[in-house]
């Protein structure tokens, strides 16, 4: 069965699929899913087949990258 004939979950509220995820993370979908095989990458989980992102589990994962700039 492809892709397409796959029936879709649509949105779940307080999360992201996984192309939405990649497009505002700015990655390619098949970064997202290289970090995904690596243990890399934001806490996700599956359902029906299918990766979703929790908003606030992205949200954290970016704010413990952030840069704080040394200023002399």
């Amino acid at each position: 069965m492809s892709d397409q004939e796959r029936k879709r979950v649509g949105h779940i509220a307080g999360y992201s699929d996984e192309r939405n995820t990649a497009k505002e993370l700015g990655v390619a979908l098949r970064t997202l899913r290289k970090w995904r095989q690596q243990g890399r990458g934001p806490a996700y989980v599956k359902f029906a087949r299918q990766v979703h992102y929790p908003d606030d589990a992205r949200a954290a994962w970016l704010k413990r990258r952030e840069i704080t700039p040394v200023t002399a």
